[in-house]
This record gives structure tokens, sequence and C-alpha cells, in this order.
């Protein structure tokens, strides 16, 4: 099987066609990383979110901010931690760094957030992405 995403090549983690992503269309494998690396489905990015919620309300937030400011250098918030979900940078195939997760979590979330969260939008966004990454994830932002 060819290693890629190119033009008809297959997954070398399912042995189907690739698509147009940098992810597999059909198992989630994300390209450059070992088989078996794929991108979490859209309900356990469900969970995880209603994870976070719970725990900055149960913790008043101070909790869920320290545990949150530790653990963004694993490329983890803390309801991804639970769930076993890392951050990573499709472009270099690394997780994300502790500066990228503030951006994203505390900058673009909030920007996007207050800007287009009315729509529902950007919760939803994974869903036709061909990459399967929410809006404040897209490459363009970084």
């Amino acid at each position: 099987m060819q290693q890629g995403y190119a033009g008809g090549a297959a997954c070398f983690n399912c042995g189907r066609y690739w698509g147009e992503g940098t992810t597999c269309q059909f198992c989630g494998q994300l390209y450059g990383l070992p088989a078996g690396i794929v991108i979490s489905s859209a309900g356990k990015r469900c969970v995880a979110h209603l994870l976070e919620s719970v725990l900055a309300l149960a913790t008043c937030g101070i909790g869920y901010l320290i545990w949150s400011l530790i653990i963004f250098g694993n490329g983890q918030t803390p309801g991804k931690q639970l769930m076993g979900m890392r951050v990573v940078s499709i472009a270099t195939a690394t997780r994300a760094s502790w500066g990228t997760m503030f951006l994203r979590e505390f900058l673009a979330k909030l920007a996007i957030g207050l800007f287009l969260g009315w729509l529902v939008l950007p919760f939803f966004w994974l869903l036709w992405d061909k990459n399967k990454q929410q809006l404040w994830a897209l490459p363009h932002f970084w």
C-alpha cells in the first residue's frame, strides 16, 4: 500500500482510498503519524466538551483553569485528558504546544464564540470539514 493522501493513494491503516484531506475519510488515520493514530470522532469530542463544562462548573472555573494550564503542554484540555485525546497539528504531525493550546482554548474559541457562537456553526463545523476539524482548529488560524 502506498503511504500518503495524494491522488488515489491508499490509507496505510485501513487500505481504502485516502480521500482529499490529511486524514483518511474512512478510518480517520492522520497522515504522517503511525498507523492506528486516528482522529477522534465527533461523539468523543462532544463528550470531552460536556466533561469540560461539568468540570468548569464543579470547580467554579478555578480548578479547571489550573488543571488546563498544567496540561496544555501535553496538547490536552481536562476533558480531552479524561477521554484520552490530544490536539495534534495536522500540518506538522506533532502535538500542539502549550502556546498553541492557550491561543486555541482562550483566544480563538472566545473570539469565534462571540462572533459566530449564536449561529451554533462552530460546534458542528467538523461534520463537513474534509479533515474533520472544528472551526477554531483550522490551519489558517495558526
